[in-house]
């Protein structure tokens, strides 16, 4: 038999990148002092500030991340029309050992991200689940692969930036190894003219610091 062939029809995109510098002095003080300003969230703690990337303390990693959101929008969604992804909300997140990271996804965003501060690549992971999850028939797996596996998950380092659709569902399970997991999540929604003005599709979208 010929070998088959075996294509990814609709597959989620997972995008990874790092920094390729390490944080400043003036960054990592910042973020540490952060945790003093936190609200308890399901399993770990949270910033009461949703607009941390507002900060000047971050405004380099601001640009860093607008500059990974025009290149996702280039490579991925590769819109038509004249757009951009602009960050919505932001905020950091605080995972100490034992803790977790609740199994949620983040509604009113188009793309969702998350830069890590301080983690231990041997141990720290982010775990994505499977819309479709449930099984009529539920068959037990001999070797999972991306097909067959309703989550999975990848290993994480400081330093690096995850961005994925801000539907998809995700999750930190149980913290292991000593160190403070300390992460910087956001979300992003479009900015500009989607759709189409003959087709009665049009919509324009803008932010109230552009009126």
């Amino acid at each position: 038999m010929k070998e088959p062939i075996i294509q990814n029809l609709f597959p989620t995109p997972i995008y990874m990148t790092n920094m390729n510098r390490p944080f400043t002095k003036q960054e990592l003080q910042f973020v540490d002092s952060q945790k003093k300003h936190c609200t308890k969230n399901q399993g770990n703690i949270n910033t009461k500030n949703n607009y941390i990337l507002n900060r000047k303390e971050l405004k380099n990693i601001k640009k860093f991340i607008d500059q990974c959101c025009k290149d996702y929008l280039k490579r991925i969604i590769s819109p038509k029309n004249s757009i951009e992804l602009y960050v919505t909300q932001s905020w950091l997140n605080y995972t100490e050992e034992k803790q977790y990271h609740h199994q949620h996804s983040h509604p009113n965003s188009v793309l969702s991200g998350v830069l890590y501060f301080n983690c231990d690549k041997e141990k720290d992971k982010i775990k994505f689940s499977n819309p479709k999850g449930y099984h009529q028939i539920k068959l037990e797996i001999d070797q999972y692969n991306i097909w067959n596996s309703d989550t999975w998950w990848f290993a994480l380092e400081t330093g690096q930036l995850i961005m994925f659709p801000s539907s998809t569902i995700h999750q930190v399970d149980t913290k292991q190894g000593k160190n403070t997991r300390i992460s910087l999540a956001f979300n992003t929604f479009y900015k500009g003219t989607i759709g189409s003005n003959s087709n009665l599709t049009e919509l324009i979208l803008w932010i109230y610091n552009d009126i």
